[in-house]
């Protein structure tokens, strides 16, 4: 997670899932590891113990995102694109009202916004 170049302001999280769902974090902001499900709590606990592998996970924001972010800010965070809202009305295939608007908009990040 960034939003400059600058190596403080950038936050390095590796997150580990099982069936979609996000069990355990390291957040460099935190320093350690994070759990969020029963699993994912008794891992960060494990993990946590263990001072190399915390080091390792430290140095990889400065090894892994400091090396990258001058090519990922200038090709991401310093591009923008107008985005532009396309209304229409429609005929609903089955439903009682007579009409129906559709919102759509293009050229916008993040898209589940």
């Amino acid at each position: 997670v960034f939003n400059s170049t600058e190596l403080k302001d950038i936050e390095y999280i590796r997150s580990y899932y099982y069936n979609m769902i996000e069990f355990t974090r390291f957040d460099s902001s935190v320093g350690k590891y994070v759990g969020f499900t029963e699993y994912g709590v008794k891992n960060a606990e494990y993990w946590n113990k263990d001072q190399g592998d915390l080091a390792a996970m430290r140095a990889e924001k400065e090894r892994y995102c400091q090396r990258g972010i001058e090519i990922w800010y200038s090709n991401y965070l310093t591009k923008s694109v107008q985005p532009y809202v396309r209304i229409r009305s429609m005929m609903p295939l089955s439903s009682h009202h007579p009409a129906m608007l559709v919102c759509s908009i293009y050229d916008f990040y993040p898209k589940q916004i």
